[in-house]
């Protein structure tokens, strides 16, 4: 079985430390949007699904924030297009306060604003992410 994970949270909610966590833990290769390369949502989307092609076969974390049903939607579907069949998304959504919390840490910090907008638009979209097509919803505390 390919095993997939999509975390999903705002900035500064803890996604990439527990994908670091778990993919060492569990031999799992994380891919960080944020990481690669990209000038434009088209490149950085590009370098994903390049990432994906070389660990085809291989358990995978898609580490960014999919904050909406769309972004998730658009994940599920790539990920079953390379042959994925288990796809959890992995709920990480402590308070607001915790993330701009964390977020001060960063050496790449999230305007508070922003942070508090997707932390919020996340909480919307959680009510329906049961019926949006995951293997499994695993949520983090």
């Amino acid at each position: 079985m390919n095993k997939a994970y999509v975390t999903v949270g705002a900035p500064g909610s803890g996604k990439s430390s527990w994908a670091r966590k778990f993919a060492k833990e569990n031999s799992a290769v994380v891919i960080e949007g944020d990481a690669l390369e990209g000038s434009t949502w088209i490149d950085t989307h590009d370098s994903i699904v390049e990432t994906l092609e070389q660990h085809t076969g291989e358990t995978v974390i898609l580490d960014g924030t999919h904050f909406s049903t769309d972004f998730r939607l658009g994940a599920l579907i790539t990920l079953k297009s390379y042959g994925w069949d288990h796809i959890a998304a992995v709920i990480v959504h402590p308070p607001v306060e915790v993330c701009i919390s964390q977020n001060a840490m960063r050496s790449r910090m999230v305007p508070r604003n922003v942070i508090t907008e997707m932390h919020r638009r996340v909480a919307k979209s959680l009510k329906k992410i049961e019926k949006e097509g995951f293997t499994e919803v695993i949520y983090i505390t």
